[in-house]
């Protein structure tokens, strides 16, 4: 069962455009300035990351790089990427307070980036390309540093937030 560019690229646009949606509605919820540019920052940071891995499919055309018949990537394309990873930020916050809403949106995003960083190390480890895989490290890091600093604000916001201590 070959795995197409085509599968590649819808799975690389749901996680980033997703992203970048997301982000964009969370921020809309949020009333600190410094935490409401923060997540632009990541919604335009998931927008650059579609255009790269859409670029690098483009230029890949019919070359094989090492992935197309990898048993462990179809199995995770099974898995994760079957419904979205991102869920609605509509849907979250409609059901809790703003605060637990916001908390339960930050934990969806640290599993979304987690999820991203795995896909992308994925694709490293079997791709056979040096080209290819140096952007492909660069976006698996840019997913690390995004978990690590989604981590990081959902810490300093349950340490501020009232409903969580």
């Amino acid at each position: 069962m070959v795995i197409s560019n085509k599968e590649l690229l819808e799975i690389s646009t749901q996680i980033e455009r997703d992203g970048r949606l997301f982000y964009l509605e969370l921020s809309k919820h949020v009333d600190d300035p410094t935490v409401n540019e923060f997540l632009q920052v990541m919604a335009r940071e998931e927008a650059l990351h579609e255009v790269q891995f859409k670029e690098m499919l483009e230029k890949k055309g019919d070359q094989v790089y090492g992935w197309e018949d990898h048993q462990g990537l179809r199995d995770m394309m099974e898995k994760e990427f079957k419904t979205d990873i991102f869920p609605p930020i509509e849907e979250i916050m409609e059901h809790v307070t703003k605060v637990k809403g916001i908390e339960k949106a930050l934990d969806f995003a640290v599993e979304a980036e987690t999820v991203a960083g795995e896909f992308y190390g994925l694709l490293v480890d079997m791709c056979n390309n040096i080209e290819v895989k140096t952007l492909l490290v660069l976006l698996q890091k840019a997913e690390h540093d995004h978990l690590e600093r989604i981590q990081l604000l959902r810490k300093e916001f349950l340490k501020k937030s009232p409903e969580s201590k």
